[in-house]
């Protein structure tokens, strides 16, 4: 029963944050926020993999904060503000 708990869960988050993966995406590959992010991924699978529970707890918090978001809505600002030209 947890597990199915816990992928209810899960799909909820993926949903929730579906909007801001798609807004990153739209950025230019390469885009220095998004390799800082996919870099910030490996290792804090690197982390887990190797039992450093609080170096990833520390790195996901860091990891978390708007920084990519904040990037991610300011080119979709962008993008509708051209859209009104």
């Amino acid at each position: 029963m947890a597990s199915s708990a816990l992928g209810h869960r899960a799909a909820q988050l993926w949903e929730r944050s579906d909007r801001y993966r798609r807004l990153g995406l739209e950025l230019p590959s390469g885009a220095e926020p998004r390799t800082r992010d996919l870099e910030e991924h490996h290792r804090l699978v690197a982390l887990v993999v190797d039992g450093r529970a609080a170096e990833a707890g520390r790195l996901m918090r860091d990891h978390i904060t708007p920084r990519l978001t904040a990037t991610a809505i300011s080119a979709r600002e962008n993008r509708e503000s051209h859209r009104n030209d």
